[in-house]
């Protein structure tokens, strides 16, 4: 009643109250109690749940096994991926000083570093080697099969250069990590803060272990290639004339230079397995952020919480989302090459598997290669995937918020959920969600089917051309 002057209109207004009858009245005092007594019960399992936590961290838990690394275990990231990125240092990757201190402030970065320096020498061997084998490249018909040296080497050279310029921003991520850390929903148990480090350390060392016999099986096949191309009598030149034949194409059999050549292939087999198991440990990391705030969206699925609770909530996720895109942006081209890397290799693999295998050594370490990248590539695609898949599962639980409880602050949430793509990338050409595994496994099959038709039968058994350089 606008039209009405402001005295005429509370008076229409107290007399059509008044005019409502007496059951309608209790109705509407009796639904209004209800309501309250709802919101306050829930405000009380809130609050207890809190307590419960707080309780929780007080009071030491027993842990399996009685392990005192568990114990010890505070859920940061840091902490969780300290030892993974030692063993990359080993390998001249991520020079960064402090990766095992306890908190993320002790990390630095320094060009007068050992580890930097021993980054840069091997970067400079692997120029080295890298040349070596373009030269070769080019001074032979080439191939889709005759150019896997480069592409492996380039992709090897490329990401040790992307992990030197990452090092220098890691003190600065991992100290920004450690803040979202400290705003996110506490850890219900000790337990809790113990799973992302236990699955980062699972997927280190089950994707060392099978590297390092894949590595081995590739030595063995190695060693009965040469003892078939014995070009000389003694067969460890032969070995290491067959599987170094880029440096030995431009220069005489050496001891040193052969040395080195095994030196440079070691590492750069770790490097190119560690890409992978990179882009994973960075999306498991990722992923158990967002489901460590989506376990306390369960906790209260359904209950009548106050708007606070859901701009608290709503804020956690943003920062979750931004910390995404710093490591995206961080680690795009990683997970480029990676993929790319993985395709490529993929199609080669495919393409000789038509070929008749020469020994059973040989056919030995094919397959296992054949289904050891098959395998990697699957995880990184379903690991990186889950970043996307956690940060929807927040939309379940908005849906089951109560319509009394509903406000403007869930309206807000629920939208920047829907309408966010939160997800790594390759560049920003390709976002990894579930989707992508179809379409990388569509394109395998698309590539395969056009380089069969194009496909010769190769003895493999030529000792003009090794396969194992």
């Amino acid at each position: 009643m606008k039209f009405l002057p402001a005295k005429l209109e509370r008076k229409f207004r107290r007399l059509k109250k008044h005019a409502r009858s007496p059951l309608m009245r209790k109705l509407d005092v009796m639904h209004e109690r209800a309501r309250q007594k709802v919101f306050q019960q829930s405000c009380d399992e809130y609050k207890d749940q809190k307590e419960s936590e707080f309780e929780c961290r007080k009071r030491p838990t027993k842990m399996p096994g009685g392990s005192r690394e568990t114990y010890l275990s505070d859920g940061t990231f840091h902490q969780a991926v300290g030892r993974v990125l030692l063993v990359a240092e080993f390998f001249a990757m991520m020079p960064v000083k402090g990766v095992t201190g306890k908190h993320p402030g002790d990390l630095s970065f320094s060009w007068r570093n050992v580890r930097t320096c021993f980054c840069l020498v091997f970067i400079t061997s692997s120029v080295a080697n890298f040349g070596l084998s373009l030269f070769k490249v080019l001074n032979n018909p080439i191939s889709f099969n005759s150019i896997k040296p480069i592409i492996f080497r380039g992709s090897v050279l490329l990401v040790l250069i992307v992990a030197l310029r990452l090092a220098q921003k890691w003190p600065a991520l991992m100290m920004y990590w450690h803040e979202v850390e400290q705003g996110l929903p506490q850890y219900p148990s000790q337990l809790a803060k113990w799973q992302m480090g236990r699955t980062i350390r699972m997927v280190m060392l089950v994707g060392m272990m099978l590297s390092f016999a894949e590595h081995l099986l590739s030595i063995v096949s190695a060693i009965n290639y040469a003892w078939y191309c014995n070009g000389t009598s003694d067969p460890i030149k032969n070995f290491f004339l067959l599987t170094n034949d880029e440096i030995f194409y431009v220069t005489s059999y050496s001891t040193t230079l052969a040395l080195w050549g095994k030196f440079q292939n070691v590492y750069s087999t770790f490097i190119w397995n560690y890409m992978d198991m990179f882009v994973m440990i960075v999306s498991i990391g990722l992923a158990a952020k967002f489901r460590q705030l989506n376990n306390d969206l369960r906790n209260f699925k359904g209950m009548h919480m106050a708007p606070s609770y859901w701009s608290e909530r709503r804020i956690q996720y943003r920062t979750i989302c931004i910390l995404c895109d710093k490591m995206d942006d961080a680690i795009s081209l990683i997970t480029m090459v990676s993929f790319s890397n993985n395709l490529y290799f993929i199609c080669v693999q495919l393409l000789r598997s038509l070929n008749t295998m020469p020994s059973v050594a040989h056919a030995v370490y094919f397959y296992f290669s054949l289904i050891f990248l098959i395998g990697r590539t699957l995880a990184v695609s379903l690991y990186s995937a889950s970043v996307h898949d956690e940060s929807r599962v927040t939309l379940r639980y908005l849906r089951c918020v109560p319509k009394d409880s509903w406000c403007p602050e869930v309206k807000r949430f629920s939208e920047e959920v829907i309408s966010d793509e939160v997800a790594l990338s390759g560049m920003k050409f390709f976002h990894l969600t579930r989707k992508l595994v179809l379409s990388v496994a569509g394109t395998i099959v698309t590539y395969e089917l056009v380089l069969i038709q194009f496909h010769e039968d190769n003895d493999l058994w030529d000792c003009k051309q090794s396969y194992y350089s």
